[in-house]
């Protein structure tokens, strides 16, 4: 039968790497405080050249900039610790195991009761990185895959999985990225 069976230990440093992933490539508000944040600095610059504003107001506009370039970074840091920092208490020495069939992915994990099962046709995305597979089943959710975690199958077989088990969008095409490039000596 195919199947690819993961089993994952928590780790605090996967989790953090997955929210990371998750605030670069799938958070719509961090695009939009790096809007504001050029917004403010095209509006500085400009009155800077221009010579438009007193000093004072030159001063304010150029520290509310300041502000807003260092508190992107500050808020995306402060909110990946605080989301781990909460799932550390629950899941300390949790173990998870991650099933991926023909018909669908189940997830098993040690710290919680039942298991989660998720349908093909409920796979919104999948990133391949090369550490990890994260799997989105909407904006805000998903599950991860740690590569080195596979107990039975391999990523090719994943690969195949979800090529021919995901929902193709409108131009017939998954929504399968892989985001690295593998290196000539590792085919």
């Amino acid at each position: 039968m195919d199947r690819v069976i993961s089993k994952t230990k928590y780790d605090r440093n996967d989790h953090k790497k997955y929210y990371r992933f998750h605030m670069i490539y799938r958070s719509k508000t961090l695009y939009f405080f790096i809007a504001i944040m050029i917004f403010f600095l095209v509006m500085t610059i400009t009155n800077t050249l221009k010579n438009s504003l007193d000093i004072e107001k030159l001063i304010f506009s150029w520290m509310l900039t300041a502000f807003t370039l260092m508190l992107v970074p500050l808020m995306i840091i402060f909110q990946i610790n605080n989301i781990v920092k909460r799932e550390s208490r629950e899941r300390l020495d949790s173990i998870d195991i991650i099933t991926v069939t023909k018909a669908k992915i189940e997830k098993n994990s040690s710290h919680m009761e039942g298991k989660v099962v998720i349908g093909w046709k409920q796979v919104e995305a999948i990133y391949e990185t090369k550490e990890f597979i994260y799997i989105y089943t909407g904006p805000q959710q998903g599950i991860f895959i740690k590569k080195e975690d596979i107990v039975e199958g391999d990523i090719e077989l994943f690969r195949k999985l979800a090529q021919s088990n995901m929902t193709p969008n409108r131009r017939g095409k998954v929504k399968y990225k892989i985001r690295y490039r593998e290196d000539k000596d590792e085919k």
